[in-house]
């Protein structure tokens, strides 16, 4: 087994999920941010622990490494949105993804 890096971007909301990889993660972290960007207005600023993780999206940056041995190293960060922006967070990153 070879080594290899997996770099993503997922949105996980009221148990749909979304992913999207990347070859490089200065690419992937550069998408994350035009997303949080694009978004700000729907973003709770500190994580929401007195909402109903029904009323969460969440965006998740995810950078996994496996080694020769089949070894994982897992890094992520998260922020938290709204839900209600799910619909255009999903429209905003598949348009931009295509044209990645």
């Amino acid at each position: 087994m070879a080594e290899k890096q997996i770099y993503s971007i997922e949105v996980l909301c009221r148990g749909k999920y979304e992913s999207w990889e990347f070859d490089q993660e200065n690419k992937r972290d550069k998408f994350y941010e035009s997303v949080k960007t694009q978004f700000a207005d729907h973003a709770f600023k500190e994580e929401p622990t007195d909402v109903k993780d029904t009323d969460i999206l969440q965006l998740s940056a995810n950078s996994m490494h496996i080694n020769d041995d089949g070894e994982v190293d897992q890094k992520m960060r998260y922020d938290w949105f709204h839900y209600d922006s799910f619909g255009d967070m999903l429209s905003f990153i598949n348009k931009r993804f295509k044209g990645k």
